[in-house]
């Protein structure tokens, strides 16, 4: 998939994972089954009944501390919280400089916004990540190259459902025919185009500031 450039354009909205900042998502799950056990989705399912605990963590519904302490429950071995921890986020690996770069020349010209599904101890991370390799917190990340950022954990909402687009559709006051969306998952991008918004599908390992370029 190709992006070309379209002048009816005036606002770009970027995901997070494999967009800014590459992930390696297997990682993460091989790990918790390493400390968990490969059948440890089975035992969620039991301990937590409720429905997909990772989706409800994802949008703020239970706090970081439940959502290990059930992840926990369902070793057979005593685990650390941090163990969990950095089990969750072995998927988070680094930011290319030049996306930084990128983005601050981007919202020179266009208004910038983030949309991510994401989740409390992810953007913790991000933000120690940031602060050892980069030399700014998320805080400054968030404010010096976005004019305005929505996570799910915090807004309640998640992609691809169509709320979560209404809502930044609306809070922003923004058309959708002038919206760009950025994403590395086909069923955000099908949802954000059956929400009237321009969809790219970005290719996992391909480089975001090259396809950029044409904006």
């Amino acid at each position: 998939m190709t992006l070309e450039f379209n002048p009816n354009i005036k606002t770009i909205v970027f995901d997070l994972g494999n967009v800014i900042i590459d992930l390696d998502i297997e990682r993460t799950w091989l790990s918790l089954q390493h400390h968990l056990g490969e059948n440890f989705h089975e035992k969620l399912k039991e301990i937590y009944p409720k429905g997909d605990i990772f989706i409800h963590y994802e949008v703020g519904l239970i706090s970081e501390k439940t959502f290990f302490e059930t992840l926990r429950a369902t070793s057979e071995y005593p685990l650390s919280i941090r163990t969990l921890t950095e089990a969750w986020n072995a998927m988070l690996l680094g930011i290319n400089p030049l996306r930084f770069t990128m983005l601050a020349r981007l919202k020179k010209k266009y208004t910038v916004f983030l949309l991510s599904n994401t989740n409390e101890t992810h953007v913790n991370f991000v933000d120690g990540y940031l602060q050892t390799v980069h030399d700014f917190s998320i805080q400054a990340f968030d404010a010096r190259y976005f004019h305005r950022v929505y996570y799910s954990h915090l807004i309640h909402l998640r992609k691809p459902n169509r709320n979560i687009y209404d809502f930044v559709i609306d809070d922003a006051r923004i058309l959708p025919s002038e919206t760009l969306f950025i994403d590395d998952n086909a069923d955000n991008i099908k949802g954000v185009i059956a929400a009237g918004w321009h969809g790219y599908l970005h290719p996992i390992g391909k480089e975001i500031v090259e396809v950029m370029a044409i904006y």
